[in-house]
């Protein structure tokens, strides 16, 4: 029985998986604008990122660009880059984590600031293969003449790790 509970406690950490490596994807989402009467817009987007896996904590960053469109019906937004370190637990082949960071949108004729935080769930198909969902939460501009409303994004997205 000892040598039994041994060999199960050893092994353990093999089943984590290796988190470390960069990684570039794309995504799908839903983005509801806060106080929008126009209801929730499709946003694309592009990913790139670095984590690094210390065992069971996984610590990295990302940078992301997305397009969301009509935001309100007096606000298209061209593009929205965001910046977002981030912390997760290793759970095998599933990796939680929250972030944090800056997002910067962009209009025809300005752009605002804001700040971005949220939790996602990834799942490691393989070696070189991720899905993995992801809720955000965008405050309001900083104040800036776009006036970008506050806004809460549910993304879908698949990444190549590297």
């Amino acid at each position: 029985m000892v040598g039994f509970v041994t060999a199960v406690l050893s092994a353990a950490p093999g089943f984590a998986g290796d988190w470390s490596g960069f990684f570039l994807g794309t995504s799908i989402a839903r983005v509801q604008a806060v106080q929008s009467e126009r209801g929730s817009v499709s946003a694309s987007g592009l990913h790139l990122g670095y984590d690094h896996d210390f065992g069971r904590v996984v610590l990295g960053g990302e940078v992301e660009v997305d397009r969301s469109g009509r935001v309100r019906s007096d606000l298209t937004e061209e593009q929205t880059r965001r910046i977002k370190l981030r912390a997760g637990y290793d759970m095998g082949e599933t990796l939680g984590y929250v972030t944090i960071g800056s997002a910067r949108n962009e209009t025809a004729t300005d752009s605002d600031n804001g700040a971005v935080y949220g939790l996602g769930l990834s799942y490691s198909l393989n070696r070189a293969l991720r899905v993995s969902g992801e809720y955000l939460h965008q405050d309001a501009s900083d104040g800036a003449a776009v006036r970008a409303p506050s806004r809460d994004i549910l993304s879908i997205r698949a990444s190549f790790q590297f």
